[in-house]
């Protein structure tokens, strides 16, 4: 199985060939501009955490995950908000902006505007997720989608989960959302910093739990 991870430049994967424009990773290339190194359609996953909003040339690389995946390979990524203001927003190194909405301009079944006619891009989302920041976390739903759309610093972060489709119809590799979410988790707790300063394991399970609550807080 060939699984890439795309921004290595903090963490890397064992089993994954880590890729970044850092020359700390495995292979080091502008993911802007430079092309995959693997032939069309035999990767089987990509991961990619806080990575793709720094990328200027957005659709190149979308276009190259998309290229190189096989059909139904999965793609897993986690990006910023759009509305969180103080991270993402004024942030001058993030040059794109993600909602729920932002994979329906390249799924067969929902493709919106000039998207249809510039590119070839398709994948199909399996699930979303937000990660509220605050008190958001405990208000319920209708409030907090209506919280999600007028306000700003709401969500701090998305996760997706998608899989490529080609030649019209293609099955994904797994097939529930629970699965997508549950190897989505697994993928990114794996990831090992270069430092190799991992957290450590002799964390009672009280601060452990803490630590926890305090990312479910936050939003981390």
């Amino acid at each position: 199985m060939t699984k890439l991870k795309l921004g290595a430049g903090g963490t890397y994967l064992p089993d994954f060939v880590n890729i970044d424009i850092s020359e700390k990773a495995e292979i080091s290339l502008d993911l802007s501009k430079d092309p995959l190194p693997f032939e069309t359609s035999t990767v089987d996953l990509v991961f990619s955490y806080h990575t793709i909003e720094h990328v200027p040339n957005y659709l190149f690389v979308l276009s190259e995950i998309y290229r190189v995946l096989k059909p139904g390979g999965i793609f897993l990524l986690g990006v910023p908000y759009i509305s969180l203001t103080k991270y993402n927003l004024v942030n001058p190194y993030h040059l794109h902006h993600f909602n729920e909405y932002s994979f329906d301009f390249f799924d067969p079944e929902k493709l919106k505007g000039s998207a249809v006619e510039e590119n070839r891009i398709r994948f199909k989302k399996s699930f979303h997720r937000f990660h509220y920041i605050g008190i958001f976390n405990l208000l319920p739903y209708p409030i907090n989608r209506w919280c999600r759309d007028h306000l700003f610093n709401v969500v701090r972060k998305i996760d997706f989960g998608l899989y490529a489709v080609k030649d019209g119809n293609s099955t994904p590799m797994v097939t529930s959302k629970k699965e997508f979410i549950k190897l989505f988790d697994q993928t990114y707790n794996a990831r090992i910093p270069y430092n190799k300063e991992k957290l450590t394991n002799d964390d009672s399970a009280i601060k452990a739990f803490l630590k926890k609550i305090k990312r479910w807080w936050t939003g981390n």
